[in-house]
């Protein structure tokens, strides 16, 4: 079974999704790989991918789009009066249909003075030098919670939804088996970092008799 996804689809949920299949469907042999949205959807479809997952992706003949996580972008920062400092704003690559929205709401900021492609590290910059960005809502709740990480005032929330595809001439027993794993480990992986349990057998787990055929 090969799966594919997006840089920043692999760490937490497409990892903690790996060791899932280890426990649950140890005799299916796994391919994992990283790429641009673009070039998995073209995998996908030409047969050479069996599964990929992405943020937000086209639509596109013959492609099958399953929701997996139905996630929010908020914008977030680091001083406490909730309000964005253009100067300390840091724009993160959530994808084209990000982009679009955002040039929308903030035409301003078309250039702003710090551009990051990856959000683990673009969180981790402004939480050691300050400033403000979009982040998904799961990886800032601890942060919101202890104080870090503050909600700017005013500042539209952006859909970011993670999808499943694949196509109907795949093996449909071992995608079914695929995106099991999948929708259980997007239910409980809400979390910055791998989720409790890692290596742990999951608490819940359906079919799970099935993986092992």
């Amino acid at each position: 079974m090969s799966v594919g996804g997006e840089l920043s689809l692999w760490h937490p949920l497409l990892a903690d999704w790996l060791i899932w299949m280890h426990h649950e469907c140890p005799k299916i042999a796994l391919r994992a790989e990283v790429d641009t949205p673009t070039r998995l959807l073209d995998r996908v479809q030409d047969g050479s991918l069996d599964l990929a997952v992405l943020y937000n992706p086209p639509q596109r003949p013959d492609l099958i789009a399953e929701l997996l996580v139905e996630e929010k972008l908020i914008m977030v920062t680091t001083t406490p009066d909730r309000v964005m400092n253009p100067e300390r704003y840091v724009y993160v690559d959530w994808g084209p249909a990000f982009a679009a929205n955002h040039h929308a709401a903030y035409p301003s900021l078309s250039n702003p003075p710090v551009s990051i492609s990856l959000g683990p590290l673009a969180l981790t910059y402004i939480l050691t030098v300050g400033g403000c960005g979009y982040f998904r809502k799961g990886t800032a709740r601890p942060f919101l919670a202890d104080g870090r990480l503050h909600r700017v005032d005013g500042a539209p929330e952006f859909s970011h939804s993670a999808y499943a595809l694949y196509t109907d001439r795949s093996d449909q027993d071992l995608i079914n088996r695929v995106r099991n794993g999948l929708r259980i480990i997007a239910a409980r992986n809400d979390r910055p970092g791998l989720s409790d349990g890692i290596g742990s057998r999951p608490r819940t787990i359906a079919d799970c008799d099935r993986c092992d055929g």
